[in-house]
């Protein structure tokens, strides 16, 4: 389970559960993780405008192509955010 993804997809169900700190050191370790395009593009969807709509929903899409380019199941990164 990708913690980086993780964190993001928390942000997204609340965007107050997570502060701009943390949305910031994630976003620098994301840039250094990894080469997929999906991945990277959750980084720059997530940025110090975090609370704006229209990053919320392009970091919403990206989530969903990482999930399509890994084959992760996103199913249960939802069921992890419930604990």
């Amino acid at each position: 389970m990708n913690k980086h993804i993780l964190l993001v997809m928390q942000w997204l169900k609340d965007k107050d559960s997570v502060s701009r700190e943390k949305l910031s050191k994630n976003r620098h370790h994301l840039c250094g993780a990894t080469a997929n395009a999906a991945y990277a593009n959750v980084v720059a969807a997530v940025n110090s405008h975090a609370k704006h709509t229209v990053y919320a929903a392009y970091a919403e899409y990206w989530v969903d192509e990482y999930f399509k380019t890994t084959g992760e199941n996103k199913e249960e990164y939802l069921k992890e955010l419930e604990r």
